[in-house]
């Protein structure tokens, strides 16, 4: 199942190749392949942004050019996966790292994960970030079992 999901990210990754030759159709068929309907983003800073959010942010990345790369691609838990992007625009280069649980092969919930020096003062290193996202991913799995207990 998470080969799926991983299949689908690639593809909607691959139309973020710097030209911005995909149409608008297309792009919108690769969201929502790779997100549920009721998808959130917990950002580095706690803003939550929903699915409709998240999509007008990364069809403007998409318009003004950017370029993706994966960087990484794991699984760190029960349809968990801590996930690592490079963007380019232009001079621009950035990185963003987010852990994502993923539900009925789509995205359900993403937490960027902050890797910046001045934010791991007392913790040291981004890891115990991700280990706190991916109990916070078991927690969600745990009330979706719950709820749909043929899930198993």
């Amino acid at each position: 199942m998470s080969y799926q999901f991983e299949l689908a990210l690639r593809q909607y990754i691959a139309a973020f190749d710097g030209t911005s030759n995909i149409s608008p159709s297309e792009f919108k068929s690769r969201f929502d392949n790779l997100y549920q309907k009721n998808f959130i983003f917990h950002t580095k800073d706690g803003h939550i942004l929903t699915r409709d959010e998240v999509y007008e942010r990364e069809s403007s990345q998409l318009a003004s050019g950017t370029k993706v790369t994966l960087i990484h691609f794991r699984k760190i838990g029960l349809e968990c996966f801590d996930i690592k992007l490079g963007l380019a625009n232009g001079e621009k280069h950035s990185t963003i790292r987010v852990v994502t649980t993923m539900s009925a092969k789509q995205a359900a919930v993403s937490r960027e994960i902050d890797e910046s020096p001045e934010a791991n003062v007392f913790i040291l290193t981004p890891t115990s970030k991700v280990i706190e996202a991916e109990v916070k991913s078991a927690a969600y799995k745990w009330k979706e079992f719950g709820t749909y207990g043929t899930n198993l």
